[in-house]
C-alpha cells in the first residue's frame, strides 16, 4: 500500500469516526437525559440537527432514545465499509457488515464514556463539573453508568473510586463485546 493510499484511509477513517461520534454523543446525552441549557449540549444538536429532523419526522424519538441519531450513526458507519470495499476491491456479506458496523457504533460508545469519565474525574481536581453549567453535561453522561457503581461501593472518606472501576468495567466490555462481534463478523467478511 503506498503512503497515499495510507493517507487517504486515514481520512476516510477519521472523518468517519468525527461524525459517527457525533451522533453518538447525541444519542448519548438523550439517553442520559442531559440538560438541554448546556451550551454543549445545545451545540451538538445544532450540528446535528440537519441531519436528523428530517429522519425524525417519519422515525420520532422515544423519551430517552434518539433514533434518527443512531439510524445516522449506523448508516455512516456502514458507508465508511462501503467505501472501504470500493477502494479495496472487496465485497461484504450484508451480515458481516451489519456487525461490523454496529460492533463500531458501540465502541464509540464505550469510547465516549471512557473519555468523559476521566475527563469528569481530572476535572474534579479543578472545579466541581456538576455545578459548572458549561461542564455539567459530562456529568449528566457519565450518572447512569457511576450512580449504579456508587451504590455498591465501601464509603472512603470522600475519595470517589467509582470512576476507576467503571473505566475497567467499560474497557473489559469494550474488548469482550466489540471483540467478539468483529470475531463473529470476520466469519461473514
Amino acid at each position: 500500500m503506498t503512503p497515499t493510499s495510507q493517507a487517504g484511509f486515514f481520512a476516510l477513517q477519521f472523518i468517519t469516526d468525527i461524525i459517527v461520534f457525533f451522533f453518538v454523543i447525541r444519542v448519548a446525552l438523550r439517553l442520559s437525559m442531559a440538560n438541554s441549557h448546556s451550551p454543549f449540549v445545545y451545540a451538538i444538536a445544532r450540528i446535528t440537527n440537519p441531519a436528523c429532523r428530517p429522519i425524525a419526522r417519519f422515525l420520532p424519538n422515544s423519551a430517552k432514545w434518539d433514533y434518527a441519531a443512531l439510524l445516522w450513526a449506523f448508516v455512516i458507519q456502514a458507508t465508511y465499509y462501503g467505501i472501504m470495499a470500493l477502494m479495496l476491491d472487496k465485497s461484504y456479506e450484508p451480515f458481516g457488515l451489519a456487525l461490523l458496523t454496529f460492533s463500531d457504533v458501540l465502541r464509540a460508545f464505550f469510547n465516549l464514556w471512557f473519555l468523559t469519565i476521566i475527563a469528569e474525574a481530572i476535572l474534579s481536581f479543578i472545579r466541581p463539573v456538576q455545578t459548572d453549567r458549561n461542564l455539567s453535561f459530562i456529568s449528566d453522561l457519565n450518572r447512569p453508568i457511576l450512580t449504579p457503581i456508587r451504590r455498591f461501593m465501601p464509603n472512603m472518606g470522600g475519595l470517589d473510586l467509582s470512576p476507576i472501576v467503571a473505566l475497567f468495567i467499560i474497557k473489559l466490555s469494550e474488548i469482550f463485546i466489540v471483540g467478539w462481534l468483529q470475531q463473529l463478523a470476520a466469519q461473514w467478511v
